[in-house]
């Protein structure tokens, strides 16, 4: 079986293929290196070429992660009104309309004819559904308009947050895509100066290793983790050798708090060791240097610090 001869591949495209932030640390190396060297009309013209494609490729990154914790934003608020509604609200509609028409009533039956199951399973548009069903039952019903309007109102916050996740999802859709047609002419563009500098450079081609971000671009090791942990519970996903620099994008997508610390050892507590907190349903972008005293360490862990429910989390350590 023929092989695409390895000259013909370009290294930059695949090593950040599904991985935008490690497109950006790439990027950010070589054109920081070319600046440097913009003294020299060569540099000078492959930077006027490339930094316009570099931060469009930083601005639709920061737009995509930005837009991604809007998402995680309205679909909390959509899930806080379902829960909201079983068995608060749904509760209160069935207590109120018992009071005027006991349960097996032709009335009763007419207003919920499955009883509270809408309102406990199904998916969510189902449920929304319900509640907008309910209050088509409801409406003329001497006695109960005050649950009518309750059913309403409520009804009407249900529209607006599932519309709004909606609307956040096709957004976030967007701009991945945004920042995926930036990642590609970034990458290409990356491995055309390589090109001119092998070209500008054949006699001495190791000149051109400043220009590359060699360590990251070289690395195959896994970057993107994900998990789940037990209650009150710790764990080691991963050792890695990081710098003051380097950052770990965190994302808490569970109904915990969650810590990350780096110890010494694996599966070790996180006992003496700074441990930065990362809060339900949100992403963090953790500076190695938040570690104090720990930087040097190796071992990266996660803790949970509920005593009830479990955790999940998404960590890209790219």
């Amino acid at each position: 079986m023929k092989h695409t001869w390895i000259y013909f591949q370009n290294p930059f495209l695949n090593c950040t293929r599904k991985n935008y932030k490690k497109a950006v640390k790439i990027s950010s190396y070589t054109d920081a290196r070319l600046l440097v060297k913009i003294g020299d009309p060569f540099y000078a013209g492959l930077y006027a070429t490339y930094h316009p494609l570099h931060l469009a490729l930083v601005s639709g990154y920061n737009i995509w992660k930005a837009q991604g914790g809007t998402q995680k934003g309205e679909t909390v608020s959509l899930l806080q009104l379902i829960a909201e509604l079983n068995p608060g609200k749904s509760g209160l509609w069935n207590r109120a309309v018992q009071f005027l028409h006991p349960i097996g009533s032709s009335v009763y039956t007419a207003i919920f004819p499955k009883k509270m199951k809408p309102f406990y399973t199904g998916t969510t548009l189902e449920r929304i559904n319900a509640v907008a069903q309910l209050e088509i039952s409801l409406t003329g019903k001497i006695g109960l308009e005050t649950t009518l309007a309750d059913v309403t109102t409520f009804s009407g916050k249900l529209t607006t947050a599932d519309a709004a996740q909606t609307g956040s999802v096709g957004t976030t859709t967007t701009a991945s895509e945004d920042v995926e047609k930036a990642r590609i002419k970034a990458m290409v563009m990356l491995y055309s100066i390589l090109g001119q500098c092998m070209g500008h450079l054949a006699e001495t081609p190791k000149l051109i290793t400043v220009l590359f971000n060699l360590n990251v671009i070289r690395n195959t090791l896994q970057t993107i983790f994900t998990g789940a942990i037990k209650k009150n519970a710790f764990e080691t996903f991963a050792q890695r050798t990081l710098t003051l620099e380097d950052t770990i994008d965190f994302e808490n997508d569970g109904d915990t708090l969650l810590g990350i610390y780096m110890a010494e050892n694996p599966d070790e507590s996180p006992t003496g060791y700074t441990v930065v907190n990362v809060l339900s349903k949100k992403t963090d972008t953790i500076l190695v240097s938040s570690f104090t005293d720990n930087t040097t360490n190796t071992f990266l862990c996660i803790v949970n610090l509920s005593d009830t429910l479990a955790g999940h989390y998404k960590v890209n350590v790219a």
